[in-house]
């Protein structure tokens, strides 16, 4: 992403001017790119999140002295019809948090892009 935003006129044109790598870069080439970074952090964040929780789940992933939401889940399948809020509160959470850093990084994503403004 930086090397093709930084082969685009505007940065080149910046260089001519004077202007040192660190400024080109940081002023000129990672303000264009912060919106696609951000977009893709905020995709892959939560989908590991759901990975770790799913593995966790079906014992693959940490193990039981080690605490995970998946494990919590997987924990409370047997008491689901007597106790369902064991299973269901860590699904909240795993819900809530992957939906919560999804819509902060919308929100960052249409405050930083350069081309809305």
């Amino acid at each position: 992403m930086a090397i093709s935003a930084g082969a685009q006129g505007y940065a080149s044109a910046v260089v001519q001017l004077g202007a040192t790598p660190a400024r080109v870069y940081l002023r000129h080439i990672l303000p264009n790119v912060a919106s696609t970074l951000i977009v893709s952090m905020t995709l892959t964040f939560p989908e590991i999140i759901l990975m770790e929780s799913g593995l966790s789940f079906l014992g693959l992933g940490v193990q039981p002295p080690e605490s995970s939401l998946g494990n919590m889940v997987g924990f409370g399948r047997e008491y689901l019809t007597r106790a369902p809020w064991i299973m269901l509160g860590p699904a909240f959470v795993i819900m809530m948090t992957t939906l919560s850093i999804s819509l902060v990084g919308d929100w960052l994503r249409d405050k930083l892009d350069p081309t809305i403004r």
